[in-house]
């Protein structure tokens, strides 16, 4: 087939692959460390719950984009798809 596919995932592929390009980035692995931390008893500086919510928060807000970004990609990758092309025959 001809077909062009520029997405990255899956319906079943979204959320492990999705979580593996996050934690690639360094900054996330740090944030999520220091909010486990918090749940050390000895360590915690204030409420764990609390600490968790911020990195959650950008976590979810990068999957919700990166979900819409692929949707578009799967959007145009449709209609290319779809699209009538003249083909050359001898």
């Amino acid at each position: 087939s001809n077909r062009l596919k520029t997405t990255k995932y899956t319906a079943l592929s979204f959320l492990p692959k999705n979580l593996f390009e996050q934690f690639h980035r360094l900054a996330n692995v740090y944030f999520v460390f220091i909010a486990l931390l918090n749940f050390v008893p000895a360590v915690n500086a204030f409420q764990p719950e609390l600490a968790l919510a911020p990195v959650l928060f950008i976590l979810a807000v990068t999957a919700i984009k990166d979900l819409w970004e692929d949707y578009s990609r799967y959007r145009s990758d449709k209609e290319i798809n779809h699209m009538e092309c003249l083909v050359y025959s001898r």
